[in-house]
């Protein structure tokens, strides 16, 4: 269930088997948080998410962490890419496209966005397959295929150097923050158009 206003924000209900989901997004926030995903470093890392892209973000889950960090991980990604699709609306007035350098000590990173109703993600980032915290490395991929799955971003994220972890990691949802950050800012100077030859920015096209 999904519920937008005229405004750009949004409420996403997700609720399967696996994990019972609640998000809320506002996209002209000021990147207050409030994240419960009973993943400590999970949630910390949707925190840079919403602190350096702006954006307002509530996640409550319950999920099925005693099996592993798969399905919470992949479930928010899905609502939380549901939850600002929806409240971009038809995407007037936005400047679509973006990309961040975003660096963290020894470690540089980049992300290129498209705000396309296209979901595409490439993936250049190489994580040692090791646990942090309960989660295993590999499980991040999945967060981010998710999140460009139902959001209809086109998004592509390569790590260029960095040996810490951690730094690889974090770095990866900063430079994501900065990119969606100026992506869906509204131009001044083409507010009343949808920033596409089409006229749509909706999927399939």
């Amino acid at each position: 269930m999904t519920k937008t206003t005229h405004q750009r924000v949004s409420s996403v209900d997700r609720k399967t088997n696996e994990t019972q989901i609640k998000v809320s997004v506002n996209l002209d926030g000021t990147g207050k948080n409030a994240i419960t995903t009973g993943l400590p470093f999970f949630d910390h890392m949707i925190q840079q998410l919403s602190k350096h892209s702006l954006i307002d973000i509530d996640i409550k889950c319950n999920g099925d962490l005693e099996i592993d960090s798969h399905h919470t991980m992949e479930d928010v990604g899905w609502a939380l890419g549901k939850a600002i699709k929806e409240a971009l609306g038809n995407k007037q007035g936005i400047k679509r496209y973006s990309f961040s350098y975003l660096p963290m000590d020894e470690c540089l990173t980049r992300c290129c966005v498209d705000i396309s109703g296209r979901p595409w993600l490439v993936w250049n980032v190489f994580l040692p397959n090791i646990t942090i915290k309960n989660i295993e490395t590999e499980i991040f991929r999945e967060f981010f295929q998710s999140f460009s799955q139902s959001a209809e971003f086109t998004l592509h994220i390569e790590n260029i150097y960095g040996q810490n972890t951690h730094h690889i990691i974090e770095s990866c949802f900063k430079s994501m923050a900065i990119s969606l950050r100026n992506a869906i800012n509204l131009d001044l100077r083409n507010l009343d158009n949808v920033p596409s030859t089409k006229g749509t920015l909706t999927g399939n096209m």
